[in-house]
């Protein structure tokens, strides 16, 4: 009774991209241009981010749980595509360096409800953070629908 319209493959890739963006979000620090940002990006990471994201696989929404330690950020991801409301959980990653963030995230076979539960994905991208709200772009790849393009994600602290 799975509707054909929405391949598994973009499914997983609006999942991971959702990851991405979160984890853009929640590791980004202030823009290169703002130069009192970067002092409070070791301690203003910690925490949940939660917000939206899209790439070409389509939208949706997601929540980083956040910690940094010095210029390291690590966390978990929960991401809900938005069409189809499969939900991929994984991990982010990432070093914060001035008032810019360099992130990964992975979403391994499992990490994706069913039908979805075999594919896994990779994004990588960066970010950049104010007090309240992190924004980014990414790009990457799934196991099932191939690559992960033109990511874009906002996470506003919560």
């Amino acid at each position: 009774m799975f509707r054909d319209r929405v391949s598994p493959l973009k499914i997983v890739a609006r999942l991971f991209a959702l990851a991405l963006l979160g984890s853009a979000l929640a590791c980004s620090s202030g823009s290169p241009t703002e130069p009192s940002a970067p002092p409070s990006t070791s301690s203003s990471l910690t925490g949940t981010w939660s917000g939206s994201g899209g790439d070409s696989s389509g939208p949706g929404q997601m929540t980083w749980q956040i910690t940094q330690s010095g210029t390291s950020v690590s966390g978990t991801m929960t991401m809900t595509d938005t069409s189809t409301k499969v939900t991929g959980r994984g991990t982010i990653s990432g070093t914060v360096s001035g008032s810019s963030l360099q992130f990964t995230v992975s979403v391994l076979a499992g990490g994706f409800d069913n039908p979805y539960n075999t594919c896994s994905a990779n994004v990588a991208g960066s970010a950049t953070i104010s007090t309240s709200s992190l924004s980014g772009t990414y790009d990457g790849s799934s196991s099932c629908s191939g690559a992960i393009t033109s990511g874009q994600l906002t996470l506003n602290k919560q």
